[in-house]
């Protein structure tokens, strides 16, 4: 979406992160506009898990640009490339952080609409490890009937418009479903899948295109056979075809599958 800069808040004589948003992605005033509700609405959503913005704004040659909390550590994705997949412990505890902030943006009537490795950030401050999430710039009201003051005029994502990453995408949303929470758990439960494993629960990227236009869906053992029951049966829910059919909300998905991991535990003892 753009390139991040560290820099120097020269009022509060901080470091701070700026990201200055892609030109073309700021091709007229209806993206601006939506680019400044956007940024609004993630100044004001304050959680322990979640990056916070600072400021935003469009500079004089109309760059939009984001001033957030400067982070060090890596993201989820150079953490996977790096260990291949996760212990389960870690797992658990790096979701519970990601699920609470989810639930609390669901609470608010907010979609994340891009959750995926690349977009949890690991901060490190001495030994601790707190997931963060980053980008809600792509965030979608559920309801327009927020409590939240001066949203009014929101401008829409143009119709027939998929934005996100198709790999964590329900197959309801790539059809064009109505925005709903079960989006996000989709993505929760492929990114789950991905930190247990080491590998996506579809295969690759045409794979899981083809599955979702042939409504053609195999077997989650198919691309990890030692998943223990435990989990699959786990997967077998979160990734339901059906969103209904899986955990009503982030907390629960957060509940099961530690749940899951649990069993594992004690079968493994």
């Amino acid at each position: 979406m753009g390139t991040v800069y560290q820099a120097r808040d020269a009022e509060l004589q901080r470091l701070v992160a700026v990201k200055v948003i892609r030109p073309e992605l700021m091709p007229g005033t209806d993206a601006l506009a939506r680019f400044r509700w956007e940024a609004k609405a993630a100044a004001g959503f304050v959680h322990q898990n979640v990056v916070t913005v600072h400021d935003f704004g469009v500079a004089e040659d109309n760059r939009a640009y984001l001033v957030m909390e400067l982070l060090g550590g890596c993201s989820l994705r150079q953490e996977l490339v790096r260990c291949g997949r996760l212990e389960p412990n870690r797992v658990l505890e790096i979701l519970s952080g990601v699920s609470s902030a989810i639930e609390a943006a669901h609470d608010r009537r907010l979609l994340h609409r891009d959750l995926k490795p690349e977009n949890i950030f690991l901060s490190r401050s001495g030994s601790a490890e707190v997931a963060k999430v980053l980008d809600f710039g792509l965030a979608k009201l559920l309801t327009h009937d927020t409590g939240m003051e001066g949203m009014e005029g929101i401008p829409s994502t143009a119709h027939g418009l998929l934005i996100g990453t198709l790999p964590y995408m329900s197959p309801e949303r790539i059809r064009g479903g109505t925005p709903m929470e079960s989006w996000d758990i989709w993505a929760l439960a492929v990114m789950a899948f991905e930190m247990l494993t080491g590998v996506h629960p579809f295969g690759t990227l045409t794979a899981w295109g083809s599955m979702v236009v042939e409504d053609r869906f195999p077997p989650l053992e198919d691309n990890a056979p030692a998943l223990p029951p435990q989990l699959q049966q786990f997967f077998r829910r979160s990734l339901a075809v059906d969103g209904l059919q899986r955990p009503r909300s982030a907390r629960h998905f957060n509940a099961q599958l530690q749940t899951a991991l649990q069993q594992l535990s004690h079968v493994g003892a």
